[in-house]
């Protein structure tokens, strides 16, 4: 989570509808990132920014080494 006029970053566990404030400046954080649950895969590639692609179909993050989303399991494009 990011302090937006500060940009003070902290990684919390963070439930859904809560709202969370900055102890500094008391203002709201805003979600820049969510840690993706490992699940199995037959890629080779680390869970890393730059290593994923956005599946075509479902939107959801996939290795660029796959050929098939993990999710839900439709051909992906080719990686530009």
């Amino acid at each position: 989570m990011r302090a937006p006029s500060t940009d003070r970053e902290i990684i919390v566990e963070a439930e859904s509808g809560r709202v969370y404030v900055d102890r500094e400046t008391g203002e709201t954080l805003e979600v820049v990132g969510k840690l993706l649950p490992l699940a199995p895969s037959e890629s080779k590639l680390p869970w890393a920014v730059e290593h994923l692609r956005f599946c075509n179909w479902c939107d959801q993050l996939a290795q660029r080494d796959l050929n098939d989303c993990p999710h839900c399991d439709r051909r992906m494009d080719p990686v530009a």
